[in-house]
């Protein structure tokens, strides 16, 4: 007794003072000096009346008694008793204890023994050695509380599971089950807990990119950077080094960015031993702009003398350029940054500093205009570069942008700029930087066009001879292209049968496409090849130098001019029968035919009808022109019909009469922002904002899409979707009127496509959504808004009738969820539903698997079929008041009619007797009006959005575990 009064009194002592070293001491001696089973049985009913005593979960005094239970038998482990018993048959006997125990009801003692277990193996010293046996136990334990349904808990068996981790195992359960949770878990603690422990493998580093980065709250991101900043800096790709700085700066959190800014980027030059040039090694240059901004947050920790001094490692001393021998894609890039840093007013302040205000030193990064032309002609045109060549002409055609423009200087440029456009091994990439200095260089807009004019005539001179030679190429890819299809077509067929006629002209197809493109083949040299190559080079540039041209401020008022090259140069190439020119003349006619050009827009919008319908084009940037125009011009500047949902047969054929109709109908339900469908999407979300058209059947459709299971690859057409359905809710009065016309052909489309699990849809969350988007009450204005739901009841009763639908639960608790004010409801409207909701109910009682649903129409109908049956009587009254009153038979349930009757009364409609002896309720006859009221369909616009990458599509059930 006197024993156990010493172990209860040291846990005592040890809840006022926690586990001191001289209390871990004294239990130690009493362990020494005791027998096994004596000390066994005393400890842990002291220790076990801890877990179950009835204290808050966060009382200091049980939680020190507890560590100090963990401190004690985690020393006593290396210790054994009086008769000999090791201390670790104690630890044995405590884990079989708490297998038994762990799944108590109370959350608190489930907390408490996560609390022990991760005091224990904290306690433990690095000597301590658990059996495998023992540690299998103590993760199953821990596991199971993993997925406990209390998040406190969750968060305790965290700490406690991440020593138990296998740091040399990427395929460890442990690891495993944390980053299920660290990005699906839906507390906030628990997902930074594991963020903050969990093993850094590569496989969980590429986890916390994909999602934790994204994560909705503050913290998880915060701890998630943190874990970077001790990450070897070496094991990250340039490319996860890129996305760590571009999440971290464009987070919301002042503090997320403050520590990428003056911690992470300032550890990770440090690694670099504080050289600029291996840090933009690491990160690989691949995103310039990020590159460029890093580099200048750098620069913002160090003084701007020592910013210029960086210069000194690289510049020729004497011409303040780099040599040739020594110019590299890094030196380059920090040249331009400096540069770009230091600007004007920042070098005069170092001039004073140093006592040299003088142009001289003013100008020391920036050579003078035209030597450094001369520069960049003599690097590219006549240094043999190895590789980079192209990416160091972007740079210091970049860097050039930030000189003080002088006449001899601009000149210098222009013609470098004409001869690298014409120059064949230039691509595309120069054309940007080149427009930009033009705009520069050359001061009025004529001017500009004048100049791209002289580039596009020299270009007309060099291809012109080759023209032939590229529209063979392009007829030899269009009969390539073909044969394949046919191929394709042909081993199709063969698959069902081995001779039709159809087979057999197909086989005629193909054999004359062999021959011609055997014809084609034997024409081209591989001379011909070579100039064709460098002929579509130079053309796809000039294309490309009218297109950025036309975006500059300068020229858009220059309409005459910007017609004479459009339709004298470039209108032509839109006949070749090479698809790369074609698209490219499009793309850059684009922004003519879109400002003020509508006459020239009817012309081509037939250009773009017959492109989209043809092989191998680019339908992406083909339909975004058409919905532009379309939405810049309207629909009637083309005579296209905004009825889209006129049941006509169409040609497949793309014409100004089924063009709209014809493109809705390619959109399918499994779009995703790789496919051209996307843009259809897009586009038609543009038309319906801006009210150029209203279709049912395309709402209806592109809620189904909107509904379906998110992933990566729907990301961006989920985003437009919701953009598209927030702001038509919040600014078009009629939308609510629309959705509620959405509601039937939504349902009948699911069935029919049998669409549930195909795109993994949460019916019951649809529906709380659709009814919350047409109640009207998401308006700014509520007084404003257009009440649907008593629309939204008339169609649901119209399809209650139908025989083939199986969605009469949802359907009916649907009209019992309706806020429907049947005193303000519009007379005509509810004369409209009297007589359909009747039909509903006789159709119901005649039907004994639906009629348990006559309870909740009951409930929701009562008010208004009693007020209609008062007024009929009154009427009747007022038409005959002298009439002798005789009493008319009462309806029953299977006399009641379609017409109304002015003896028909509301309880006879519903035939009480009759549903004494039937189910009453619905499937489902929980009431749920409080999530009409909570809106919701605005919280799935917002915050799914915002968890979007957090995603996975089996998390729902994992959590509920």
């Amino acid at each position: 007794m006197i024993k156990n009064k010493v172990i209860i009194r040291l846990f005592e002592k040890a809840g006022d003072i926690g586990p001191q070293p001289n209390l871990i001491k004294i239990i130690k001696t009493k362990f020494n000096a005791m027998d096994f089973n004596e000390f066994k049985t005393l400890f842990m009913e002291a220790m076990f009346s801890v877990f179950v005593s009835v204290t808050p979960m966060h009382c200091s005094v049980v939680n020190n008694m507890i560590k100090f239970a963990a401190h004690s038998l985690s020393v006593l482990t290396q210790f054994n008793s009086k008769d000999g018993c090791s201390g670790m048959y104690l630890l044995t006997d405590f884990f079989r204890k708490c297998l038994q125990r762990i799944q108590s009801k109370s959350k608190i003692i489930r907390w408490r023994f996560c609390l022990f277990l991760n005091h224990l193996l904290n306690s433990m010293s690095s000597e301590t050695v658990l059996s495998v046996e023992l540690c299998d136990v103590a993760i199953t334990i821990l596991l199971g509380r993993l997925k406990d349904i209390n998040a406190e808990v969750r968060v305790q068996a965290v700490h406690a599971l991440h020593r138990l981790q296998l740091p040399d195992n990427p395929k460890c359960k442990i690891v495993k089950k944390f980053m299920f949770h660290m990005t699906s878990d839906p507390c906030v603690e628990v997902r930074a807990s594991i963020v903050k422990e969990i093993a850094m493998f590569k496989i969980v580093v590429e986890e916390i990119l994909k999602y934790t980065l994204n994560d909705v709250n503050e913290s998880v991101r915060k701890e998630a950077h943190n874990r970077f900043l001790d990450y070897p800096f070496d094991q990250l790709s340039p490319k996860q080094r890129q996305e760590i700085v571009v999440y971290g700066l464009k987070d919301p959190s002042t503090n997320i960015n403050s520590f990428i800014k003056k911690q992470l980027l300032v550890k990770w030059l440090e690694n670099c031993n504080n050289d600029f040039e291996t840090l933009l090694k690491h990160m690989d240059l691949e995103n310039v702009s990020v590159c460029e901004q890093i580099v200048n947050i750098l620069f913002e920790s160090i003084y701007d003398s020592q910013v210029l001094e960086l210069t000194n490692k690289f510049l020729n001393s004497e011409s303040r350029l780099i040599d040739f021998n020594q110019l590299t894609v890094e030196k380059i890039f920090l040249w331009k940054c400096i540069g770009k840093y230091l600007t004007f007013e920042k070098k005069i302040q170092l001039a004073n500093t140093e006592g040299q205000a003088s142009d001289d030193y003013i100008e020391v990064l920036l050579p003078d205009l035209v030597k450094f032309s001369d520069y960049i002609r003599e690097y590219f045109f006549n240094y043999n570069a190895i590789e980079d060549k192209e990416f160091i002409l972007l740079q210091l055609l970049d860097f050039v942008s930030i000189f003080v423009m002088d006449d001899v200087g601009a000149a210098s440029l222009n013609k470098l700029c004409y001869n690298l456009i014409l120059y064949s091994e230039t691509s595309m990439k120069i054309i940007q930087p080149i427009t930009m200095l033009l705009n520069l260089t050359i001061k009025s807009g004529p001017d500009i066009l004048n100049y791209s004019k002289n580039i596009l005539n020299e270009i007309q001179t060099q291809t012109v001879n080759v023209l032939p030679l590229i529209d063979k190429v392009g007829t030899k890819m269009f009969l390539e292209n073909q044969i394949k299809v046919k191929t394709m077509q042909i081993k199709d067929i063969l698959e069902t049968e081995s001779d039709s006629e159809e087979l057999r002209m197909l086989i005629i197809e193909l054999n004359k496409m062999k021959k011609e493109l055997d014809i084609i083949n034997n024409m081209l040299t591989d001379d011909d090849k070579i100039l064709v190559e460098e002929a579509v080079n130079i053309l796809l540039k000039g294309f490309e130098l009218v297109f950025q041209v036309q975006q500059l401020i300068k020229v858009s008022n220059e309409r005459s001019l910007v017609t004479d090259i459009i339709q004298n140069i470039v209108i032509d190439y839109l006949e070749c029968s090479l698809v790369t020119i074609r698209m490219d003349a499009l793309h850059c006619i684009a922004p003519y035919l879109l400002v003020n050009n509508l006459d020239t827009a009817k012309v081509h919008i037939f250009t773009l009808f017959r492109e989209i319908s043809r092989p191998m084009t680019n339908k992406h940037l083909l339909l975004q022109i058409l919905f532009e125009l379309l939405l810049t011009y309207g629909l009637k500047s083309f005579d296209i019909s905004d009825d889209i949902d006129a049941d006509h047969d169409y040609d497949d054929d793309f014409t100004v009469e089924n063009i709209l109709p014809l493109l809705a109908d390619s959109v399918d339900y499994e779009v995703n922002d790789r496919s051209f469908k996307s843009v259809i999407v897009e586009g038609f979300c543009n038309l319906i904002v801006f009210k150029k058209v209203e279709s049912i059947n395309v709402i209806s459709k592109f809620l189904i899409i909107w509904f379906k299971r998110l992933t990566h690859e729907t990301f961006n057409v989920y985003h437009i979707l919701m953009k598209c359905f927030t702001t038509y809710m919040f600014n078009i009065h009629s939308s609510s009127s629309t959705i509620a016309k959405c509601y039937v052909p939504i349902f009948k489309q699911i069935e029919e496509h049998k669409l549930i699990e195909k795109l993994g849809i949460d019916l019951d969350e649809m529906n709380t959504t659709l009814i919350n988007l047409c109640q009207g009450i998401i308006f700014k204005d509520e007084k404003m808004a257009n009440n649907a739901h008593g629309e939204l009841a008339g169609y649901i009763l119209d399809y209650l009738l139908d025989e083939d639908q199986p969605y009469t639960t949802i359907l009916v608790n649907t009209l019992h969820k309706l806020q429907i004010d049947f005193e303000c409801e519009n007379e005509l409207l509810k004369k409209t539903l009297i007589p359909k909701l009747k039909r509903v109910i006789k159709h119901m009682k005649s039907d004994k698997n639906r009629i348990k649903y006559l309870k909740k129409i009951k409930q929701k109908f009562d008010s208004i079929l009693q007020k209609e049956s008062h007024i009929r009587k009154r009427n009747d009254s007022e038409v005959n008041p002298k009439e002798t009153h005789v009493e008319q038979p009462k309806p029953t349930l299977f006399n009641c009619t379609d017409e109304p009757s002015s003896s028909a009364i509301h309880g006879d409609l519903f035939s009480q007797e009759h549903l004494e002896h039937t189910s009453l309720g619905s499937d489902n006859d929980e009431e749920s009006g409080d999530q009409c009221r909570n809106l919701s369909a605005m919280k799935r616009m917002s915050e799914v959005y915002k968890r979007s990458f957090n995603t996975k599509h089996d998390q729902s059930s994992s959590e509920s575990e």
